[in-house]
């Protein structure tokens, strides 16, 4: 499955809550989340643009494949994933079987859902609150962009590395 999204940078967490409620949306998750990307020992993944998942969420944990990044306004890349029944034995079986493991992340997120359209609201200590839209289409994508108030001009496409980057250690943009 691909998926396409964009995200916007610094974000007023109640107005954002406040605006999807208004649109229908429903609450579907409110916890943390914490995740683990993968490479192969010779960074071949991370070469490609591409790079394996471990993710908890909840209670819930998945593992997923995450594929190049295409060129354009929205992040749009392959992203293949399962539900596994026990989040640290996965990343044990990544480690063990020889991938190395290149990032740690932990946030609190609020996951909402309109449809067939996800939105993320991401709090983390590296960075600033930020809102996540994906859909099936970037036509929905960037319509819900523009009925939550913003411009595509304020979406980015990038991957959560490329987010910590934007930020120094103490929360603000470089």
């Amino acid at each position: 499955m691909k998926e396409i999204e964009v995200k916007i940078l610094d974000i007023d967490v109640e107005d954002i809550r406040n605006k999807l409620l208004t649109l229908g949306a429903e609450k579907i998750f409110d916890g943390e989340v914490h995740a683990f990307a993968f490479d192969l020992p010779n960074n071949n993944f991370h070469e490609n643009g591409s790079f394996v998942r471990v993710r908890k969420v909840g209670d819930k944990a998945e593992l997923c494949f995450k594929g190049k990044k295409e060129d354009s306004q929205f992040k749009s890349q392959e992203e293949i994933e399962v539900n596994v029944s026990e989040f640290m034995t996965t990343v044990k079986i990544l480690e063990n079987i020889g991938l190395k493991k290149f990032h740690d992340g932990k946030k609190h997120r609020e996951s909402y859902k309109i449809e067939n359209t996800r939105f993320e609201i991401d709090n983390w200590e590296k960075v600033d609150p930020f809102l996540e839209i994906e859909a099936p289409t970037e036509e929905i994508v960037k319509e819900y962009v523009e009925k939550l108030g913003f411009t595509m001009e304020q979406a980015v496409n990038w991957s959560y590395l490329e987010i910590e980057k934007h930020y120094d250690k103490n929360g603000q943009e470089n």
